[in-house]
């Protein structure tokens, strides 16, 4: 096993941040299902989803319901997951953000005339970088602020993934 917890730990980080960048578009698609007859193909689709992620419990399948309970629970489990879906889906896209600009620094478009000499100070293209004027240095500074923000957002995302999990275990729950 390594340091940082193995392809276990991997897993549930990729996990994690594929239910929050699914969330949202899922919630949303269960609407037209919901008011179009499919409610239960909806909510099955739900439950089969918030059970791949962290945080389930084993056991986590649809009960039997009557169609009318299905489509009314189902269009108040869409509407209610869809603001912590909402949350998620920000918190993935500002995961997404800060590697184009931290860890990918280099690169951009206002710094790749660095490139040729990282080491060397250069007053026209990073005299008002953070961590400037060299490209290392920046590039440093953008890394670490990006590798705390993506913390942060990897930490809200797992509780985010676990709102919308307790919310779907509802749905799940016998009529």
């Amino acid at each position: 096993m390594s340091r940082f917890g193995g392809p276990k730990a991997r897993a549930w980080i990729a996990d994690t941040f594929v239910r929050g960048l699914t969330g949202l578009p899922l919630a949303l698609a269960s609407v037209p299902m919901a008011l179009t007859g499919n409610a239960d193909r909806a909510a099955r689709t739900q439950v089969r989803m918030a059970a791949r992620f962290p945080g389930t419990v084993d056991g986590f399948t649809m009960g039997g319901r009557r169609p009318s309970t299905t489509m009314r629970r189902v269009l108040g489990h869409s509407m209610l997951v869809a603001i912590p879906a909402t949350l998620a889906f920000a918190a993935v896209a500002i995961q997404l953000f800060t590697v184009w600009s931290g860890y990918l620094y280099p690169v951009r478009p206002d710094t790749i005339a660095a490139i040729g000499h990282p080491f060397t100070p250069d007053t026209e293209v990073l005299s008002g970088a953070w961590g400037g004027p060299t490209l290392m240095g920046a590039w440093a500074v953008h890394s670490c602020i990006a590798f705390c923000m993506q913390a942060i957002c990897g930490a809200l995302l797992v509780g985010l993934c676990k709102v919308q999990n307790a919310m779907t275990r509802r749905l799940a729950a016998v009529a």
